[in-house]
């Protein structure tokens, strides 16, 4: 008998309450996941190429903290915070890393293109700027719906040279789309550093030249980027179009499975500190108990233990279904 899917996170009603303690939850769900998903590729139950968020979760779990229900979220190769941070049903979620019948997209997509219609996750694609168009395309629709819904639109520092993002910018601010991008500021296009591929690193700066507003957000501390996704969601609900949020980040594993790493100087490490270690020391300084921190990480560990267990004993797609359920999904009946 298959185990029951553990119960996940829900988004938010009103954002800027999320509370630490809950976002530190979600953080350790997030790390737990990629410390998970690295054994189970060298068991050869998840295949494919892996891109793994450890030292990122604070801006995934921190900007859909700031989302209501309806609004969309399109993502990079490395959505794994978006996945915990949306509250997608983590059993199912890892059934479809593995491919089983179980999953969200019925084990058709994998670990980096999971696609959630009830959570608002659409369009988390490997093409470095693709979640930039689709984002366009989400923004135009919730425009004419005039329904209050806005779009976050996450992309890397590596994308802010293609055609993709100056285009999609451009008719974000021109059509005043309810968007908000997020550009996860890791510092490197896979070995690229940023200074090697920018003059002026300071990305947010390039919101100007396309008539937006652009702040810059510490990226490893969860209630800043909330914060400031709630303010640029509320801008964009109040028809005032879309707001570009840069996240300074840093990535504590390789960019994937065949990094060969050497990229990096240890100089880099110098003064970096695990953003989970800072939210913990945070909630030590207000006043919450060693108990409760220790429960959420325990927590944690328990969820993404049972997800595990549920995606294992969840059976494999029928071949038979595979166009079935691709053209019922491209109709708008899949689920």
């Amino acid at each position: 008998m298959n185990p029951q899917t553990p119960p996940s996170p829900e988004p938010s009603l009103d954002p800027p309450t999320v509370p630490l303690l809950e976002l530190y939850r979600r953080m350790c769900l997030s790390r737990r996941m990629d410390e998970t998903l690295p054994r189970l590729v060298a068991e050869g139950l998840v295949r494919g190429p892996m891109h793994l968020g450890v030292g990122q979760e604070a801006v995934g779990i921190g900007a859909t903290a700031a989302l209501r229900r309806g609004d969309i979220v399109t993502g990079t190769h490395r959505p794994h915070s978006l996945y915990v941070g949306l509250g997608l049903p983590l059993g199912p979620t890892f059934a479809e890393m593995m491919g089983r019948a179980d999953g969200q997209c019925r084990g058709r997509g994998g670990h980096m293109l999971v696609g959630d219609r009830e959570h608002g996750l659409l369009g988390p694609s490997g093409i470095v700027g693709h979640s930039l168009l689709l984002a366009v395309g989400h923004g135009t629709a919730q425009r004419r719906a005039a329904d209050a819904r806005v779009t976050l639109c996450m992309t890397g520092d590596g994308s802010v040279n293609s055609g993709a993002f100056n285009e999609a910018l451009n008719m974000m601010a021109l059509w005043r789309l309810p968007v908000v991008v997020l550009v996860e500021n890791n510092g490197y296009g896979l070995s690229v550093r940023l200074d090697r591929h920018v003059r002026e690193t300071a990305l947010h700066r390039r919101a100007a030249g396309f008539g937006m507003p652009g702040r810059q957000v510490d990226g490893g501390d969860p209630e800043a980027v909330r914060d400031a996704v709630a303010q640029a969601a509320e801008r964009a609900r109040e028809g005032d179009g879309p707001t570009l949020v840069e996240a300074v980040t840093f990535r504590d594993s390789a960019f994937s499975g065949s990094d060969r790493g050497g990229y990096r100087p240890d100089e880099e490490w110098e003064g970096y500190v695990d953003p989970l270690e800072r939210a913990e020391a945070r909630l030590r300084e207000r006043g919450v108990s060693a108990e409760a921190v220790a429960g959420a990480a325990a927590d944690a560990a328990r969820r993404i233990a049972d997800a595990v267990d549920f995606a294992e004993a969840s059976p494999w797609p029928d071949p038979e279904e595979l166009l079935a359920y691709a053209a019922a999904w491209d109709e708008g009946g899949a689920r």
